[in-house]
């Protein structure tokens, strides 16, 4: 990739090389910001994972693979801190880039050789461990350092290659699964990044190149046009292969809880289970944040009355308050404004969980001032209040205050970046006042509206709320039938459905399913299928062509579906089907498929996770 970005643009000959130059600079300035997250990640990781192999491994050979990798960082940290002081210099860069790729490698061959060879001599839940360990670290990797491909790469293949070796060579079931899902996720995950460097390095270029070509309008229009497509074909395949091998993961996942293990083990498998969760909801915040920068997500204005949403906010805020020892406030206002009411809703949503979140034993109050033709929405905390100097960081992406060790408890630091492209995208400005030690007062100002227009609901609807579990009965004997053209979550699927003692009825596609069920005289009980299947095939497709073929419009039948445009939940819903989005709560499948056979006439919902 690094040979790549000096090559001159072929459109731009005569400015190719400073384009290269600047876009080096970009991705340099880049590993630079990132390095320290990483480094610091990478040695807490080392000491929480020696500590943790104590009980099973010789001291000596921890305490000599912790020295060397200790040595690896503090010379790395060197290499960063002599390219702070030399980084006017011309060649200082290039060196520093050298040396990280180096460091990267040894630093990947420190932790990938030794896992591997131990892998051999611990437990399973300790294999487990070994494997939750290097994906954090792969999976840290590649977000600090996929705007330099040969760095990332650097550190990926000597960690991750052993450890695969050392699986296939334990054939067992639950090793070849586990080197198949992890195969898996990494080949998806290496392509993910793939795309996003490829569409940052194309958009850097794209804004250079306009710079220059100011006076040629429709060859920048055209450009612009082609980025904007890039992107959207981006975001919809991110979307959807993304989620897939993380789906994959917590249905094996959910079959690994059922296996008899120890106290530790059963201790490292919820550890999985929470990263998974944390891992699913930083890909959702940072696809929310492509889809904004990329312009795919369109505001949809509408007149309506702002009380009805504020009162929303409080009865569903008032219980997270009260537990922390906070008093809500919300001062009533009939004012109706002009929005978008589900985007607005989500802004709103961020300031009164930073205010809950930051503020201990407090107050929070949230209110409205009319000044001429606009309202201002403010939302109060008497918390610790933001530092001039660190106002405007707060909205920048990953900025936390307070939060060195960036603990995910107090979030992933994207909230405010996501409510600032929000508010640009809506036309609303934002506000921030705030004292040290007196709180802070976060605003949205909103035009005020004349009249208001009748509507449905001021506020997407909430999904129905899950039943309690079924008993282990709620299950048995039903026959289920399963369609997803991924062998690989099918398999997960299939075992997870017969491990809860229904009887199962797999296919990769409509036509495949149909010629095993049609000639059963017994009706199927209920139908789980993805969305996306092949030869442009939809669930939905199947689902419809289900009920016809029994004449029962009400079958229980549940999408799952790694797409997260609002149109397919809107299309579901229209057709009375469950949409669960990728990756889905072992639980929460549960939970939703026996409700959806208790029910008589089942209602649509939206997603759940």
């Amino acid at each position: 990739m690094l040979s790549t970005i000096d090559t001159p643009s072929p459109s731009v000959p005569s400015s190719g090389s400073s384009y290269a130059a600047r876009i080096h600079r970009v991705q340099v300035d880049a590993l630079r910001q990132s390095f320290p997250f990483a480094l610091a990640g990478s040695l807490i990781c080392a000491c929480f994972a020696a500590y943790a192999l104590l009980e099973v491994l010789p001291r000596q050979e921890i305490a000599l693979w912790i020295t060397f990798t200790l040595v690896i960082g503090v010379l790395r940290l060197v290499a960063m801190l002599a390219y702070d002081r030399h980084r006017t210099d011309p060649l200082a860069s290039r060196l520093w880039v050298r040396r990280m790729l180096i460091g990267n490698l040894c630093s990947g061959m420190m932790w990938g050789l030794p896992f591997a060879y131990w892998t051999f001599f611990v437990p399973l839940e300790y294999q487990l461990f070994f494997i939750v360990i290097l994906f954090g670290l792969g999976t840290g990797a590649i977000y600090s350092n996929y705007m330099l491909l040969p760095v990332m790469y650097a550190f990926e293949i000597p960690a991750f290659a052993p450890m695969f070796i050392a699986l296939a060579a334990q054939p067992s079931a639950i090793h070849l699964t586990l080197v198949t899902g992890g195969l898996a996720y990494l080949i998806a995950t290496l392509a993910f990044i793939h795309r996003m460097n490829r569409t940052h390095l194309d958009a850097l270029r794209l804004g250079y190149e306009n710079l220059a070509l100011l006076d040629q309008v429709r060859q920048e229009k055209t450009a612009a046009e082609r980025s904007d497509l890039e992107k959207s074909r981006f975001l919809a395949a991110a979307s959807h292969d993304l989620r897939q091998p993380v789906h994959a993961v917590n249905l094996f996942l959910g079959l690994l809880t059922n296996e008899r293990m120890s106290q530790h083990g059963r201790y490292l498998v919820d550890n999985i289970a929470s990263a998974i969760s944390a891992m699913g909801l930083l890909f959702d915040a940072l696809l929310n944040l492509s889809r904004l920068d990329a312009g795919v997500i369109k505001p949809r204005f509408q007149t309506f009355p702002l009380r009805p949403l504020l009162d929303q906010l409080r009865a569903e805020y008032a219980p997270q308050a009260n537990e922390n020892g906070i008093q809500l406030r919300v001062r009533a206002c009939r004012t109706s404004i002009r929005s978008d009411p589900m985007l607005l809703e989500r802004i709103l949503r961020n300031f009164i969980s930073n205010a809950i979140t930051h503020t201990a034993n407090g107050r929070v109050l949230i209110g409205c001032r009319r000044v001429a033709d606009q309202l201002r929405i403010e939302v109060w905390d008497n918390g610790p209040g933001i530092p001039a100097d660190e106002q405007d960081r707060v909205f920048w992406e990953f900025h936390q205050l307070d939060n060195p060790e960036r603990d995910r408890s107090k979030g992933l630091g994207l909230g405010l970046a996501i409510v600032r492209r929000t508010a640009r995208l809506l036309g609303h400005e934002l506000s921030l006042r705030s004292k040290v030690g007196h709180g802070a007062v976060f605003t949205v100002i909103v035009p005020v509206a004349d009249f208001v227009v009748p509507h449905a609901s001021v506020a997407e609807p909430d999904p129905t709320p899950p039943a309690p579990p079924a008993s282990e009965d709620g299950l048995r004997g039903k026959l289920a039938l399963l369609v997803d053209d991924d062998a690989q979550n099918l398999a997960g699927l299939s075992m997870l459905f017969e491990s809860w003692g229904c009887r199962v009825i797999a296919a990769t596609s409509g036509n495949a399913l149909f010629e095993r069920v049609l000639p059963l005289a017994e009706p199927p009980s209920l139908m789980v299928s993805d969305y996306r299947l092949r030869d442009h095939e939809t669930g939905i497709h199947v689902i419809e062509r289900l009920r016809e073929e029994y004449n029962d419009p009400d079958l229980p039948a549940l999408l799952i579906s790694g797409d997260t445009d609002p149109a397919r939940l809107a299309e579901a819903a229209a057709r009375g089907i469950f949409l669960l989005h990728k990756p889905v709560q072992v639980q929460a499948l549960r939970d939703h498929v026996i409700n959806m056979l208790r029910a008589t006439h089942p209602n649509p919902v939206g997603d759940t996770e």
